[in-house]
C-alpha cells in the first residue's frame, strides 16, 4: 500500500464533504433541541437538571482532554497506529475551548450541584466545614479560579498541538514536529496533574466528606478510554471514503483494539484497587461513598458496570481476529461509550442522596439524555468543522513517515 504525501490526496473529497455537511446540519439541530430543553428544565428544576448537565459536560470535556493527552503521547512515542486518529484527536482537542463555554452553567449553578455550598451541611459536617471554612479550599470563588486555570492550561496545550501540527503540513523540514516532540513529555505531566485536580474538584468534591488519592488517575483513564472509543468510531465511519480508507488497515485496527483493551484493564485495576483499599480499611468516612452507590437500583448499576464496562469489552477484545475487523471493533467502541456515560451518572448522581436511603433519581435520567444530545450535538458540529479545515492525514510528519516505512508501506 502507498501513501501520497501531497495536499490533494490527503484532503476530503466532494463525497465526504457532502457527508460532513449533512452531519453538521443534523448535529446542530439535535444540539439546539437538547440544549433548549435542558435550559428550560434547568430554570424550573435546577437541582435535578444541573447534576445531569454535569454528567454531559464531564463526558465531552473528557473527550477533549483525552484527545490532547493522546496526541501528545503520539508525538512522544510515534508509531503508525495514530495515522487515522491524529486529525480527529487534534480536532477534539481544539474543542476544549467550546467546553470552557459549556462549563459556565456549572459555575453559575454551584449551589444546585455541590453540597459544600449549603450552609446547613457545612454546619453539621466537620469534614465539610474544615474544607470550606478552615483551609478554604472548597469555596465558590477558589473553585472558579481553579477551573479557569485548568481551562487556560488545556486551551494553550490544544492551540500548540493544532498550530504546530498544521504548520508541519506545509513544510518539508521537521522543525514543527521536533518542537512537539520536545514539549510532549513535560506537557503530558502537566496535563496529568491539572486533569487530576480537576477530577478532584468537579467529581470528588460532590462527596466532600470523602477522599481517594487514586480517584483522579481513575477518572483520567476513563477519559482516555472514552476518547479512544469515540475516535475509533469516527475513523471507522470515515473509512468508507478516501483518504481514510487507505489509513484504516487491519493492523492499525489491531493496535487500536490493543489500546482499548489496555485502558479497559487499567480502568478495572484502579477501580478494584480503590474498592479493596476502602473495604479493607472499613472506615466510616470512606465507606460512605460506596454506600451511596451500592444500595437499591444503584447496586444493580454497580454490577452492570462490572459486567458490561469491564468483562464484556475485555473478553471481546482478547481475540486478535476480532480486533482486526471493523464490524467487531465498531460496536465494541460504541458499547464502551454507552457504559462510560452510565459510569459518569453513577459517579455524579448518588452524591446528593442520604446514606442508607435507596433512592434512585429517576427524574434526572431524561435530563442526562437532553444534556448529552445538546452538548454533544454542538460538540460534533464543531468537531466536523475543525476536522474538515485541514488534510485528514498529517503531512510530512517524520515520526509517522518513519513508522510507515518500517511497516513496509510506500510513501509517494
Amino acid at each position: 500500500m502507498s501513501f501520497d504525501t501531497d495536499l490533494a490526496s490527503a484532503t476530503a473529497g466532494a463525497d465526504l464533504q457532502a457527508q460532513f455537511d449533512a452531519v453538521q446540519k443534523r448535529a446542530l439541530t439535535a444540539g439546539a433541541i437538547g440544549l433548549g430543553l435542558s435550559l428550560v428544565g434547568g430554570l424550573i428544576w435546577p437541582s435535578t437538571v444541573l447534576p445531569a448537565y454535569l454528567v454531559a459536560v464531564l463526558f465531552w470535556t473528557g473527550i477533549s482532554l483525552g484527545s490532547i493527552g493522546l496526541t501528545f503521547l503520539h508525538h512522544l512515542v510515534g508509531g503508525s497506529w495514530a495515522l487515522p486518529l491524529r486529525r480527529p484527536f487534534e480536532a477534539g482537542a481544539f474543542l476544549i475551548v467550546l467546553m470552557a463555554v459549556f462549563f459556565a452553567p456549572i459555575l453559575l449553578g454551584l449551589r444546585s450541584i455541590y453540597i459544600w455550598t449549603n450552609p446547613e451541611a457545612i454546619a453539621h459536617n466537620e469534614a465539610i466545614r474544615h474544607k470550606v471554612e478552615v483551609i478554604k479550599f472548597l469555596t465558590p470563588s477558589f473553585f472558579t479560579i481553579r477551573t479557569l486555570a485548568y481551562f487556560a492550561i488545556w486551551i494553550v496545550a490544544a492551540l500548540v498541538l493544532n498550530f504546530w501540527s498544521r504548520a508541519q503540513d506545509g513544510r518539508t523540514d521537521d522543525a514543527p514536529s521536533r518542537r512537539l516532540y520536545v514539549v510532549s513529555g513535560p506537557a503530558i505531566v502537566l496535563m496529568f496533574l491539572s486533569a487530576t485536580f480537576a477530577a478532584f474538584d468537579w467529581g470528588m468534591s460532590l462527596d466532600p466528606d470523602w477522599y481517594s488519592s487514586i480517584y483522579g488517575a481513575m477518572f483520567i483513564v476513563g477519559e482516555l478510554l472514552s476518547t479512544l472509543a469515540l475516535m475509533t468510531v469516527i475513523a471507522l465511519r470515515l473509512s468508507a471514503f478516501e483518504p481514510m480508507r487507505r489509513a484504516v488497515t487491519p493492523d492499525r485496527l489491531n493496535d487500536v483494539g490493543n489500546l482499548l483493551l489496555a485502558f479497559t484493564m487499567l480502568w478495572a485495576y484502579m477501580t478494584v484497587s480503590q474498592f479493596l483499599i476502602i473495604w479493607l480499611g472499613n472506615i466510616g468516612e470512606e465507606v460512605s461513598w460506596y454506600l451511596r452507590r451500592t444500595r437499591g437500583v444503584w447496586g444493580a448499576v454497580s454490577l452492570a458496570l462490572i459486567v458490561f464496562q469491564f468483562f464484556a469489552p475485555f473478553l471481546a477484545l482478547l481475540n486478535r481476529e476480532t480486533k482486526r475487523k471493523a464490524e467487531w471493533v465498531l460496536p465494541i467502541a460504541l458499547w464502551i461509550l454507552v457504559m462510560r456515560v452510565v459510569e459518569l451518572g453513577w459517579l455524579v448522581l448518588p452524591a446528593s442522596s442520604e446514606i442508607g436511603v435507596a433512592r434512585f433519581p429517576w427524574g434526572s435520567i431524561p435530563w442526562i439524555l437532553t444534556s448529552m444530545v445538546g452538548v454533544g450535538g454542538v460538540w460534533i458540529a464543531a468537531f466536523v468543522w475543525r476536522l474538515r479545515s485541514a488534510p485528514l492525514i498529517p503531512l510530512h510528519d517524520p515520526r509517522i513517515m518513519a513508522a510507515l516505512e518500517h511497516s513496509g508501506e510506500v510513501l509517494v
